[in-house]
């Protein structure tokens, strides 16, 4: 008997995008292949990867020869006013990694998504140069510049549909592996300058609190840590509004605890995507043979 067809979903995240070639290493080895790809910002970099035929180590093997280095050149300023980088390394690796690949000639159908900044509006690419669609999936708000594809400006596809679950389903899907790197607004350490309370202010108390007393005392955190956990709050909640909305048929939540992966080292993170597969093959080989 012919199996359900299978569609991917991997999400926005950062480094912890890496996770997504854990899941489809496994995926991969025990014939279960995805016939559909859906994938937002690092989601759709992986998910473009895999579609287009180029082999998992490729990426594998630049993740983890990232260095600091490496990382700080991809995100050198430019003069750009719309982000702090032009993104012009970035689109160089795409390039290199995709050549001249277009989205609508690929063996396995695929959806890069991307916000139109104009509309506010999620869009899924589903033609065109490959490289260009990913680099617009990729383009996080003021840290790289928005992407123009025909007339439409578009940034990063985290900023609306981090998890498109929906879009899998449009492509075909029949049945549908979500993969969720997001972070937990409550994995985030908070903290900043301590904020002194008006009896020490009296009392000419300026110096660092003992470490006792930190966890009862107040701080003041710096802007771009309230920024990065206002987007982390907001891609959390679109999300799980997404999978309130369009629930797939598995669901995998990678635990990056024990080593979490950053842009400059990729840790854990390939590891952690393979160990949350490993432990849901048995639930995705019953969907998948539509047993329930």
């Amino acid at each position: 008997m012919a199996r359900r067809k299978i569609g991917l979903v991997l999400s926005s995240g950062g480094a912890r995008g890496s996770a997504h070639i854990g899941v489809l290493e496994v995926l991969l080895r025990n014939d279960l292949a995805p016939d559909v790809v859906a994938g937002a910002s690092m989601g759709a970099h992986v998910g473009g990867a895999y579609a287009a035929g180029i082999d998992l180590d490729v990426l594998k093997d630049e993740w983890e020869s990232t260095s600091f280095l490496r990382t700080a050149k991809a995100l050198f300023p430019t003069i750009p006013w719309s982000g702090w980088s032009s993104g012009a390394d970035l689109f160089r690796t795409l390039s290199r990694h995709f050549g001249d690949r277009r989205i609508e000639d690929l063996d396995v159908p695929f959806a890069a998504v991307a916000t139109n900044l104009v509309t506010g509006a999620p869009e899924a690419i589903t033609s065109g140069p490959l490289a260009e669609a990913v680099r617009a999936s990729l383009s996080v708000p003021g840290l790289f510049t928005p992407v123009w594809i025909d007339d439409r400006l578009l940034i990063d596809g985290g900023v609306s549909n981090p998890l498109p679950v929906d879009v899998a389903a449009a492509l075909g899907a029949e049945v549908i592996i979500a993969v969720d790197v997001l972070v937990e607004p409550s994995e985030v350490h908070l903290s900043g300058i301590p904020a002194l309370g008006i009896r020490d202010r009296r009392l000419g108390i300026t110096g660092a609190p003992a470490a006792c007393d930190l966890a009862n005392r107040r701080f003041h955190p710096s802007v771009l840590s309230v920024l990065f956990q206002m987007s982390t709050v907001f891609q959390k909640r679109l999300c799980n509004l997404t999978l309130a909305a369009h629930p797939p048929d598995v669901l995998l939540r990678p635990d990056f605890s024990s080593d979490p992966p950053c842009y400059s080292r990729v840790g854990g993170g390939i590891e952690a995507g393979a160990r949350a597969a490993e432990s849901a093959l048995g639930e995705i080989r019953r969907v998948v043979r539509g047993a329930g």
